[in-house]
């Protein structure tokens, strides 16, 4: 019998929330085949000490897209201002199609943290009530 592929899907509000959070069991993941995305949900142009704004969101994407690629993930950013994310009906929309684009046949959440970390997590927090309770085909 064939072995199972699993498609894994994290979510993080910043563009390093998702390395932090479970980059070394994405990374054996990846390593035994399987198929992860990580995906955050801001932009991060915003809490560096030096620059902000569109260069800051650019070398943060840069960075993610590094970092999957050493590991052998996905990952993926959207453009919403770091510490703007807004539990808009338009936004939770993204998420959940985000959710049925990979095809994820179950999930977990992972204990959120700040406010900004519990609207990311899509079990969980501004949008999780509506997400949870989608239908993930």
């Amino acid at each position: 019998m064939a072995e199972q592929r699993l498609r894994v899907l994290v979510f993080g509000a910043h563009p390093d929330d998702c390395d932090f959070t479970a980059g070394g069991v994405a990374a054996l993941y990846a390593r035994h085949g399987h198929q992860v995305l990580f995906i955050s949900v801001t932009n991060g142009d915003a809490g560096h000490h030096q620059i902000g704004g569109a260069r800051l969101a650019q070398r943060r994407r840069a960075e993610a897209i590094a970092a999957g690629a050493a590991i052998g993930i996905r990952y993926e950013l959207l453009d919403i201002h770091d510490g703007e994310l807004l539990p808009t009906l338009e936004n939770r929309r993204r998420i959940i199609e985000l959710i049925r684009a990979f095809h994820v046949a179950a999930a977990e959440r992972l204990p959120p943290r700040p406010p900004l970390h519990r609207a990311a997590n899509p079990g969980r927090g501004l949008y999780g009530y509506g997400a949870e309770r989608q239908r993930l085909q």
